[in-house]
């Protein structure tokens, strides 16, 4: 009965593979159908600017656009790498801070274990869950 199963799993993900491959195929022809289709709006665009005011004027015009659009991706690029290492940045203080800290506190907790120590035990054990769990949300 197992063994009929494992072939059943083996036969379910060999067919997932196929479907996968097909999918990714199926999106590398759309692309490239893309591609050309961006290539002709660009040459047309070209073609009417050429046509109004001149071929050196209509290559400028379309080089100064094309320049403008790769400046905002790539910003917007530096701003999410940016964004990322901010946030890895404030889980790795984090984690190194949390254990170091507990101990201290976890001794003043056994001297007096008064409301305040207690509270802050709590906050440093959650802050250190929270870091862990953050620190593995934003390497992923």
């Amino acid at each position: 009965m197992w063994r009929g199963l494992a072939l059943l799993g083996v036969a379910e993900l060999g067919a997932s593979v196929k479907r996968s491959i097909l999918v990714a195929a199926i999106y590398a022809v759309a692309g490239l159908a893309l591609l050309c289709s961006l290539g002709f709006l660009v040459a047309a665009g070209h073609g009417a600017l050429a046509w109004r005011y001149g071929a050196d004027v209509a290559s400028l015009v379309l080089a100064g656009w094309f320049f403008v659009l790769a400046l905002g991706i790539a910003l917007i690029g530096l701003a999410i790498k940016w964004r990322a290492q901010r946030r890895r940045s404030m889980a790795t203080t984090a984690l190194v801070v949390a254990p170091t800290v507990a101990p201290v506190a976890l001794r003043a907790l056994a001297r007096r274990p008064n409301l305040a120590a207690t509270i802050a035990a709590t906050v440093l054990a959650v802050g250190a869950l929270v870091g862990s769990r953050w620190a593995a949300r934003s390497d992923s």
